[in-house]
């Protein structure tokens, strides 16, 4: 019975490498009743069945072990068969209270888009959200998630990316009502939400619920790119139904996104989606859909709510005031519910309160505006993996280009299933074979690099920025495939126009430093400014121009310009063509390539 799927599922088990043995991902050893539970499935069931026997406290949460562990209990009582005479099932009066608070009749999939501003919530965020019986729409922000999260709380700046890519966090399942995390993600932070509902059946409904109960304060070792959100919604999933294999699919890392393109692809498993749009999208959406004139007066209505009785506001129509006021009532919320922690309350504010006093006196609806997330549906978008291959010449020497890239999305990839006009590149490489001398050089790796470019605008303005961390080409004429460790970043603007197509413009002042043996005095630093578009002629294809001007104030002295011209047409979700131009202080670059998502 240890090697039973169920089992296996229960305790978090998974083969070690090599296929001989097992270990649990649950590192806290409150989770185990046998001290060599954690490697050992025969010995962890053995030692369950003798506990059940005990009402001796155990568990996260210390009570009698058919009470901690009550999803093991019930599971080995149909398979064995108990005899209650001779073990009689105790009373679980805290557990059934607790299921009976949550009431819960079905369970829906929250998917919360990508936050470039917090490192562990880079890739976006997953959790289940228990629907109570007799929900409704009005209602459901009063059930309950499940919801699995670092503490990262006591981490040291220097130290974060550290600690979340080695295990040094604590990650732990959380029962939480929804409208708590509904406020985090969807109102302060401005990340649209999408909600898939999970066609379980009752029993497996009734697994999920039980084994929730066992890993509450239970503590797992969270690694922001395998043992994450996404995984441990996964393994969740298979002790519901242990026919599901999910977290088998991912080797090296696993991202909400994909979890969520796994998932779409079991028949059936998937219901309808609901899209939640953020609060920021909601204000951002209305404001787009002003005209010129009626931004100016949103604009003014913010700060000062006497613009309601200017002529000119007074000659809109009733519904178009209506809108107005909502927006700039709205925004001035957001903007205040960004200041103010959790548990404050928020200090009185007059012009809010004179903007719904005007808004009151309007016996109208406002004018209908159709919003829709700026982060589509995950599941549509490209996979996060590519690899590619490409032709090319720079300065007259032929090569064969060989790329791959482990994650996750640029700024010239179709924006379905992502971010508009953002970038996250993880451990991206690129090597190239010379076959007139047989010669393998790196070209380029990438350990991260990180863009936004939101649009500006009057009412919610943001900043562009971008930060970068790698090896980069830097050509020179006794070496042509010189390489050097760049790190950069910058901050600025990013406007977007209709000309000639949908273009987004961005300038984005800052710094960089250049480390490399071949550089005079091994490095060079200075003030750096990136400008340049980023075009869309058709939904399928993209083009970005731009140009890079380093003035150096330390090593190597000296300018240093750099440019690029990069089209990227896609053939279908998961193939691409390519074609890049680069100039590098000289030298000039061309390849044409082909990629592959998976």
């Amino acid at each position: 019975m240890a090697d039973r799927r169920q089992w296996q599922t229960l305790l978090h088990y998974r083969s070690v490498a090599g296929g001989d043995g097992a270990i649990s991902d649950v590192d806290d050893p409150r989770f185990f009743l046998a001290p060599t539970g954690k490697t050992d499935p025969k010995a962890e069931l053995v030692a369950t069945l003798g506990a059940f026997f005990s009402a001796g406290p155990v568990g996260g949460d210390p009570q009698p072990a058919q009470c901690a562990f009550v999803a093991r209990y019930r599971w080995l009582k149909v398979e064995l068969g108990f005899d209650d005479r001779r073990l009689p099932p105790q009373d679980c009066v805290r557990f059934r209270q607790w299921a009976r608070e949550l009431d819960a009749e079905s369970v829906t999939l929250v998917f919360a888009s990508a936050y470039l501003n917090n490192p562990a919530s880079l890739f976006g965020h997953t959790l289940l959200r228990l629907d109570r019986r007799g929900q409704t729409e009005q209602t459901r922000l009063l059930a309950y998630t499940i919801n699995y999260a670092a503490d990262d709380s006591g981490s040291n700046a220097l130290l974060y990316p550290v600690d979340g890519i080695a295990g040094g966090f604590q990650g732990r399942f959380e029962i939480q009502p929804y409208h708590k995390l509904i406020r985090t993600y969807s109102d302060l932070e401005s990340r649209d939400i999408w909600e898939y509902r999970l066609n379980l059946a009752e029993p497996q409904l009734r697994r999920l619920i039980e084994h929730a109960w066992e890993l509450r304060g239970i503590q797992f070792d969270y690694y922001f790119f395998r043992e994450n959100c996404a995984w441990q919604l996964l393994t969740l999933l298979e002790v519901a139904d242990p026919d599901l294999r999910l977290s088998d699919q991912f080797a090296l890392w696993t991202l909400p996104a994909d979890a969520i393109r796994l998932l779409a692809r079991r028949p059936g498993l998937i219901g309808e989606a609901t899209a939640r749009p953020a609060r920021g999208t909601v204000i951002a959406r209305r404001y787009e859909a002003l005209t010129a004139n009626e931004r100016r007066l949103a604009r003014r209505l913010r700060n000062d709510p006497s613009t309601a009785t200017a002529p000119e506001f007074a000659r809109l129509a009733p519904e178009r005031r209506a809108l107005l006021l909502e927006l700039a009532l709205d925004e001035r919320q957001h903007r205040r519910a960004g200041k103010v922690g959790e548990d404050q309350k928020p200090a009185p504010d007059e012009v809010a309160h004179r903007l719904l006093m005007a808004r009151n006196r309007l016996p109208r609806r406002a004018a209908q505006v159709a919003v829709e997330p700026y982060a589509t549906r995950p599941e549509t978008g490209h996979a996060s993996r590519r690899i590619g291959v490409g032709l090319g010449q720079r300065e007259g020497a032929g090569f064969v280009e060989l790329n791959a890239r482990a994650s996750y999305h640029d700024l010239l990839e179709p924006d379905a299933g992502y971010t508009p006009d953002a970038q996250i590149e993880l451990l991206s490489v690129a090597v190239r074979v010379y076959p007139d001398d047989g010669r393998l050089a790196l070209d380029r790796l990438t350990l991260l690099d990180i863009t936004s470019l939101p649009a500006v605008n009057g009412l919610t303005p943001r900043p562009a920025w971008r930060i970068h961390a790698g090896w980069e080409p830097y050509p020179r004429p006794d070496c042509r495939d010189c390489t050097a460790f760049n790190l950069g970043g910058g901050l600025g603007v990013a406007v977007e126009t209709g000309w000639p197509w949908r273009t987004v413009w961005f300038a984005l002042p800052g710094l960089e430093i250049d480390y490399g043996a071949d550089l005079a005095g091994d490095h060079r630093a200075g003030f750096a400014l990136t400008a340049g578009a980023l075009l869309q002629p058709a939904p399928a294809w993209k083009v970005l121009v731009g140009a890079t001007g380093l003035d150096v104030r330390s090593g190597e002295p000296g300018t240093a310009t750099r440019a690029v011209v990069r089209q990227h047409f896609a053939l279908d979700r998961d193939v691409a063509l390519g074609m890049d131009w680069r100039y590098l202080e000289g030298a000039h670059d061309l390849t044409l390539g082909v990629w592959a998502y998976f």
